[in-house]
Formats: C-alpha cells, sequence, structure tokens
C-alpha cells in the first residue's frame, strides 16, 4: 500500500548523484535563494546568519543551529530560515577541508598549531555516525584552539560581508522588491483615504 502512494519524495540512497551534485552547486544555491518570496533584509539577514554558521566546524548539524537561532532571536529580530539553511551548505564534503583549514590556518596566527592540510583530510574522512562523532572530537580536541580562534574571526566577518553583498544581488535580480521594506509604511502609519 505504501509503494503506491503517488509522489513519494526519493531517499537521498536513491537520489541520482546529479541532483545530488546540483544542490551543491553555488548557482543553484543561489538562485533558489534569490527566488524566496519575503523582504529583501530578511533574505539577507538569513543568508549572512547562514554563511556565519556555516563558516564554523559543525558540520552535520547546522541546519538545526539556524533553526534554534531562529527560535532564540524571534523575540527579537525576524530572518528568513530558509535562506538561513540554504547558505549553510557553503560548508559540505566537498568543501569542508578547504574551509576548516583555513579557519585552523587563520588561528595559528594567534596560538601555536602544526597541523597540515593532509592531518585535516584524515580526521574529517569519516563513515556513519561513529565516524562523523570522532572527526567533530578530534576537530575540537586535536586541533581545537586554532580552530575556534579562527572560526571567532572568520565566522562573523563572513556573515557582516555576505549581507550587504546579499542585498547588492537582490536588487541586481529582484529590483522590483529591492526597496520594498525601506518604502513600506506599517498600516497603522498610513494616512486614511480620502473619501
Amino acid at each position: 500500500m505504501i509503494s503506491a502512494l503517488p509522489n513519494r519524495p526519493e531517499s537521498h540512497a536513491n537520489m541520482p548523484v546529479s541532483r545530488i551534485k546540483s544542490w551543491l552547486n553555488p548557482q543553484v544555491l543561489l538562485r533558489n535563494i534569490l527566488g524566496i518570496n519575503d523582504s529583501a533584509h530578511s533574505i539577507a539577514l538569513g543568508t549572512a546568519i547562514g554563511m556565519a554558521i556555516g563558516m564554523s566546524p559543525t558540520v552535520g548539524i547546522q541546519m538545526i543551529i539556524v533553526m534554534l537561532v531562529a527560535l532564540i532571536a524571534k523575540p527579537f529580530f525576524h530572518f528568513n530560515r530558509m535562506a538561513g539553511v540554504l547558505t549553510v551548505y557553503v560548508s559540505n564534503p566537498v568543501t569542508m577541508v578547504p574551509i576548516y583549514y583555513f579557519l585552523y590556518w587563520v588561528g595559528t596566527f594567534f596560538v601555536e598549531g602544526s597541523v597540515t592540510r593532509e592531518d585535516f583530510e584524515k580526521i574529517l574522512h569519516y563513515d556513519g555516525f561513529d565516524g562523523w562523532w570522532n572527526a567533530i572530537t578530534g576537530l575540537f580536541v586535536d586541533i581545537g584552539t586554532p580552530l575556534l580562534i579562527g572560526t571567532a574571526i572568520v565566522a562573523p566577518l563572513s556573515g557582516l560581508v555576505t549581507y550587504p553583498v546579499m542585498r547588492l544581488l537582490l536588487k541586481w535580480f529582484r529590483p522590483e522588491s529591492a526597496g520594498e521594506e525601506d518604502n513600506a509604511e506599517p498600516e497603522a502609519n498610513k494616512p486614511a483615504a480620502p473619501e
């Protein structure tokens, strides 16, 4: 009975490799973000938050972190969660080693570290949950201090740079919505229409 259901989503195990690769393509991700129906500010803020989280050594739980930040930030400000979730894909299995090594390298300007890029590749190669857990603990135990210091510097800077860049991209590719929140007045502040 279950197999007869129409339009059943494919599992990741059965998904064609070309479709998975398309999700890792930066152009596809950017197109998806630019197509989100929300204010330019909300999309740019979501993208900035997603970029900052994507530049942290938290692969595997980054989408959960975006959702937790959205939950915590809800009383204070709004950002587009989908833009944040899509942006964390900046760190993926293909880009993980270069990004994490860059974070580590930046951290070594402040504290001593001697791990090579090859060491990173060995640490970040894993199979299954046990392998992922060992890789994460290896990151923090073996190379933790320089990696965390590099993350504390690079992640916020990446988010700060991403916000104006995304606003500019939204202005170029969605000119009708670029200034919508700048020109929009709340309903209560609009003058009454003459009768």
